[in-house]
């Protein structure tokens, strides 16, 4: 639409600047920055109306397009101030009652928008700009069903706007309907090339849907419109920033910076780089010069409780988390450091509070763990803390943990607010039906929320989710599968890997990893599956590579890591360096008994020192005795050792537990007095449960 606007009123030119003045230089200058607009460059634009506002202070027109131009600039003071300088100079006021909204969208209160009607008696086009206002500043007040019904009055009356079709697409991102999304947006681009937010959000959605990498070129576009476009060199900085580009990131920054000194992001995401680096005396530097500018953005409330922490300031930090929590109760990163903070403070009836949820879920890591098992501890309830401390030193699941999609599905809700099969309810709902042993139920409702989202990925990874439940995982993978050629993030990508190994398509398998890590190099839990994969493939050097890869970035207090890379060196044959891994991942975990375990056995395969080897074991099976994969590594160890009359207990434990487990038949052919060589076929199998809980 504004290609339409802007042209209609070239074919005013010369009849109203008759009225206003008969100087060419105005003329030439409003012609010229209506043509610079139409290619894209608001910038540019602007400057040239400023001159025709100069030359020919008098004309209401070019004023009345300074104000259009000012609004793609997002400067809506400089906007109403040129809507007010055109209606002085005889502009009809209600002609330009559509720019107004907008102007008011960006300095002033949604809620003066919502309560404005749209005359009939505008222009179909005019009308259609101000519903899309209208549609913006209901999102704003979360009001997503006043913001459909206006998108859907102005798309009969401007049909080919491509300003509206993006707006619909970023309205269909906050709803979760990301397939829509990406139909709106390419329908932008297709009406007009040049739209430089269509651009920015078709590479936004590229992002998730392909890629980090794949997005860049999109960015690119915009910048080739308008080389100054900091919307875009934003989004080009942040995505080399995730995908470990960080020289490039701080180029970008730096050349946001040296355009818009006082630019909040470019310092945000500068102090989001120096956090990563461990400088976090430069990251409060950096936060300082955004001077409260964006205290309400999660990331930087976040970034600004990760400094105070680190600075022991617990109160701060807290003050921060629960403004955060409540902003965004799904972010789980959030709420595992608020429950900590509040541990530290000494706050253990709010940390269980906090915590709690988290540690009752089965993948629950062991640090939220064991933070909850000292909180406990701390209250007097010594029972209730050692059930937690001890599944902390339990090695954890591998797979995703289903039903994990609140935060994504309850946009979805917000559309259709009431409606009891909305995701909202419905989440928690199928999931209390798996505990209950009811799965085919399950996935009837998971298949009803599917119905009424198509376009939602996560709608698709929740019938997945009852799927893996009811063990179909072919069938999981497929949906899996449909969810992510929609948005192709990290969650979906874990349990599509998981549900293909499962369903015995290991190629497939890789293919995704792989797909995935091109576009997501720094992914942790993709790497640590592509580490996984090396090992049992017996790539040990290029596992090495990978882990130590991560240890770089990640630092020498991660077990997951550190253990991973001693089994990696055992695997190449160096006993030593994998003992010294081990050695190092249990100065950190002493208390975990996959840690133990592990440096337990690669101490006892260096031969250096066995018999503290296999007191390691020995503990690790003391520590978590229903694991059946430490019992019969400690019996192995035990029948090398010469002493199977030790070893023959802890096979018989292990085949009583029911439970599916890697070491079955090895544990059966041990026990019914075959060799270690014998029982055990390939390499790989010595290695298994090697990942603790982290």
């Amino acid at each position: 639409m504004r290609a339409r606007w802007l042209l209609a009123a070239l074919t005013l030119i010369t009849a109203t600047s008759a009225h206003a003045s008969t100087r060419d230089d105005a003329r030439k200058a409003l012609a010229n920055g209506v043509a610079q607009f139409n290619r894209g460059d608001a910038r540019a634009a602007r400057i040239e109306l400023l001159n025709a506002t100069r030359l020919d202070p008098e004309w209401a027109l070019a004023h009345a397009l300074a104000a259009r131009v000012a609004l793609a600039l997002g400067d809506g003071l400089a906007a109403n101030a040129a809507l007010d300088r055109a209606i002085s100079e005889g502009y009809d006021e209600d002609a330009l009652l559509h720019l107004r909204l907008n102007a008011e969208l960006l300095t002033g209160d949604a809620r003066d928008i919502i309560d404005t009607d749209v005359p009939p008696t505008l222009p179909a086009v005019s009308q259609a700009y101000a519903h899309r206002i209208r549609a913006r500043a209901a999102i704003q007040k979360n009001d997503f069903a006043m913001a459909a019904r206006e998108f859907e009055a102005a798309v009969p009356l401007a049909p080919s706007s491509s300003l509206l079709w993006g707006d619909i697409g970023r309205f269909r991102v906050s709803t979760g309907n990301i397939a829509g999304a990406v139909e709106a947006a390419a329908r932008a681009v297709a009406l007009n090339p040049r739209n430089a937010d269509a651009l920015l959000l078709s590479g936004e959605l590229v992002r998730n849907q392909f890629g980090l990498n794949a997005a860049i070129p999109w960015f690119d576009r915009v910048l080739a419109l308008d080389r100054n476009n900091i919307a875009a060199m934003l989004q080009i900085a942040a995505t080399y920033g995730d995908s470990g580009r960080t020289r490039d990131m701080l180029a970008m920054t730096r050349k946001i910076l040296a355009i818009d000194p006082v630019n909040a992001q470019a310092w945000y995401l500068q102090a989001v780089l120096a956090a990563r680096a461990g400088n976090f005396t430069l990251a409060r530097s950096l936060l300082y010069r955004i001077d409260g500018r964006l205290d309400d953005l999660p990331g930087v409330m976040l970034l600004r409780a990760v400094l105070a922490m680190e600075e022991r300031n617990s109160e701060q930090a807290i003050a921060l988390l629960e403004d955060l929590v409540r902003l965004q109760p799904d972010n789980l990163r959030a709420r595992r450091l608020l429950g900590t903070a509040m541990w530290r403070a000494g706050d253990s009836r709010a940390a269980i509070a906090i915590l709690g949820p988290l540690a009752q879920r089965a993948d629950a890591d062991s640090y939220t763990l064991s933070v909850v098992g000292r909180a406990y501890e701390a209250t007097g309830d010594r029972e209730t803390a050692a059930r937690y401390l001890e599944r902390a030193t339990i090695p954890a699941r591998s797979t995703p943990l289903p039903f994990e999609l609140g935060g994504d599905l309850a946009r979805l809700a917000a559309v259709r607010a009431g409606n009891p099969d909305d995701a909202i309810v419905a989440v928690p709902r199928i999931a209390s039906l798996i505990t209950a042993n009811r799965a085919p139920e399950a996935l009837a409702e998971a298949e009803r929320i599917r119905s009424l989202n198509p376009g939602a990925p996560a709608a698709h990874m929740l019938v997945g989710d009852a799927l893996m439940a009811l063990n179909r995982p072919a069938d999981a993978a497929r949906a899996y599968a449909t969810s992510a050629n929609i948005r192709f993030g990290e969650p979906v990508t874990l349990r599509l890997f998981a549900a293909l190994k499962a369903s015995n398509q290991r190629a497939a398998a890789l293919r995704v990893l792989d797909l995935f890590l091109q576009q997501n190099p720094r992914s942790v839990p993709g790497l640590l599956l592509a580490a996984d994969h090396f090992m049992e493939s017996g790539e040990w050097d290029q596992a090495i590579g990978v882990l130590e890869g991560l240890r770089g970035r990640l630092g020498n207090r991660d077990t997951t890591i550190l253990t991973s890379l001693g089994w990696a060196w055992l695997g190449k044959g160096d006993a030593n360096r994998a003992a010294s891994f081990g050695k190092a991942a249990y100065a950190v975990a002493p208390g975990s008994a996959a840690v133990a375990d592990s440096y337990g056995w690669m101490l006892f395969q260096s031969g250096k020192d066995k018999a503290s080897g296999l007191a390691l074991m020995a503990k690790a099976v003391a520590i978590a005795p229903g694991h059946p994969g430490l019992r019969v590594r400690l019996a192995r160890a035990l029948i090398d050792s010469g002493r199977r009359a030790e070893a023959t207990p802890h096979l018989e434990a292990a085949l009583a537990i029911t439970d599916p487990f890697a070491e079955r038949d090895t544990a059966k052919a041990l026990l019914a007095g075959q060799s270690v060589a014998t029982a055990i076929k390939t390499p790989a199998a010595s290695t298994p449960d090697r990942r603790p809980a982290q």
